[in-house]
């Protein structure tokens, strides 16, 4: 059974190709991956994804925190997954149809590394206007860091989606 497409977000913006079409036009935006988390939609920024995975096979590690799922194998080397629905304290939602694990780059230039990111769905790719973005709700620092792990919300298609921070994981306090 293949999932129905998610229909595009309603705007009355174009859209473009390209990013590079897009800023040849002056429109200050960042593409982004939207996944489910729980209740929550979640906008992960594209440029810091890797790759889009099926549920990757987890090893539980003992007495680790609530938010570490377990260690993956990803080119075969060891990948840490955190539950990014936990990290974004969203409440759970149903049981997912088509879970992913979202590899991507966590932690700040100088000192990141990849991580995997589990997801109940991955729903669409989308341009967010940096104006379309408010600040995050006071609260929501990620539990594996000193910054915001939430960077902000914004309206997409009519939905509430949390702006996810991935520079935020994985800083010391």
């Amino acid at each position: 059974m293949v999932p129905a497409p998610v229909p595009a977000p309603e705007t009355d913006e174009p859209r473009f190709a390209s990013p590079a079409a897009a800023a040849a036009q002056g429109r200050r935006e960042a593409t982004h991956l939207l996944v489910r988390a729980g209740e929550y939609v979640c906008a992960l920024p594209l440029g810091a994804v890797r790759r889009v995975l099926r549920a990757l096979p987890l090893h539980p590690l003992p007495g680790a925190a609530a938010e570490l799922r377990g260690l993956a194998e990803f080119a075969g080397e060891p990948l840490p997954v955190l539950d990014l629905a936990r990290l974004a304290r969203a409440p759970q939602g149903a049981n997912p149809t088509f879970p992913v694990t979202v590899v991507a780059w966590a932690g700040p230039p100088e000192a990141r590394e990849l991580v995997g990111l589990a997801a109940d769905a991955a729903l669409d790719v989308t341009h967010l206007p940096a104006t379309a973005v408010l600040p995050g709700a006071p609260g929501t620092s990620g539990a594996l860091g000193s910054g915001p792990l939430i960077a902000g919300e914004a309206l997409i298609g009519g939905q509430l989606v949390r702006v996810i921070n991935l520079q935020a994981l994985g800083q010391e306090s």
